[in-house]
């Protein structure tokens, strides 16, 4: 890239950062609450001041040029780094957390305790951005992510929040109708509710180091989990579900747990990720901190449920510290009645 003359404003910047976000100039102009005749009068003088043209446009597409690429790099790590100095000047509580979940752990998990978190930071507003696919945080500039898949990125950093191990549960009415499995190999008589296109001829359980797979007939499913977890609750059969998605309702009674000692897959986490930067924006840590003290102390109040595995629970015991409220239990499952 050639040598460039004096930038004129960090807006600018800020623009051309948020038209390769959004996709296009109209859409960025609606991110940034401004004109698209100021988003475009911008961009060119960026262009203009630079000597290079950053962005491709066509009448369907907008893309990088090669200088393009090159130079949203270097000015994501100036904004990074002007942002830094500015909470510097201040306490950094403040501004947006961008945070991207699957809808269901966003629904059950994060949007309840909002308030909480909000009550703490009132200058501080978080944005959720829902999807089931693993988005490029760096390149869509999202603070931090929730998820399950591994980590594949040197880019970022992730940490365990909560065992994201699978239980067996079916509703009340579901059980007293078609009686209760005391066995894996009971699953073969009963109506299961799966995830997956085309779904599952079987399911893997294990117990320990001890696994074991069970022929299953799906009755009702389909690529979203939300579909198996309304359809347990509707009393249509047996679900195999994250602990954390059905707790609220395995404590309310809605929903039971079967075979307490089998599990749909074991060492499995939720992780919260995040880029690795130099400096970290305090908002972003203060919501961090908020979501791994909240995951901590509901697993603690759930404990006694039996729905995370003991040894995921004691993984997790070094992290708790003096600010929790009372220690997180290891307690291990309950015997089946």
């Amino acid at each position: 890239m050639q040598r460039m003359g004096r930038l004129d404003s960090i807006d600018d910047l800020r623009v051309f950062d948020a038209i390769v976000r959004a996709g296009s100039l109209s859409r960025a102009a609606q991110e940034l609450d401004v004109s698209l005749t100021l988003v475009s009068k911008r961009l060119k003088r960026l262009e203009a001041q630079l000597g290079v043209r950053l962005l491709q446009r066509t009448t369907r597409q907008l893309g990088l040029t090669e200088e393009g690429q090159e130079f949203l790099g270097r000015c994501r790590l100036a904004l990074d780094a002007i942002q830094a100095a500015e909470e510097v000047c201040g306490d950094g509580h403040s501004g947006i957390v961008r945070v991207t979940a699957t809808a269901a752990f966003a629904q059950r998990q994060i949007a309840p305790r909002l308030h909480r978190f909000l009550a703490l930071y009132p200058d501080i507003s978080v944005q959720i951005l829902t999807s089931d696919d693993v988005l490029d945080l760096v390149e869509r500039r999202i603070d931090l992510a929730m998820r399950q898949a591994p980590l594949a990125d040197s880019r970022l950093i992730a940490r365990p929040l909560v065992p994201d191990a699978r239980i067996l549960c079916a509703s009340p009415a579901y059980l007293a109708e078609a009686g209760t499995p005391r066995d894996p190999i009971d699953l073969t008589k009963h109506a299961c509710l799966t995830v997956g296109d085309p779904p599952p001829a079987q399911w893997r359980l294990w117990r320990g180091e001890e696994s074991v797979e069970v022929s299953i007939r799906s009755v009702a499913g389909g690529n979203d989990g939300e579909i198996c977890h309304v359809g347990a609750l509707a009393d249509l059969g047996i679900a195999m579900k994250a602990a954390w998605d059905v707790v609220d309702d395995v404590r309310a009674g809605c929903l039971v747990r079967i075979l307490p000692e089998w599990w749909g897959g074991t060492d499995r986490w939720v992780r919260i990720v995040y880029p690795a930067r130099l400096h970290q924006p305090r908002r972003v840590r203060a919501f961090v901190a908020f979501m791994e003290d909240e995951m901590m102390q509901a697993l603690a109040e759930s404990a006694d449920l039996g729905l995370f595995e003991a040894s995921a629970l004691a993984k997790l015991q070094p992290r708790l510290g003096t600010a929790r409220r009372r220690p997180l239990p290891t307690h291990p499952a309950p015997e089946p009645g």
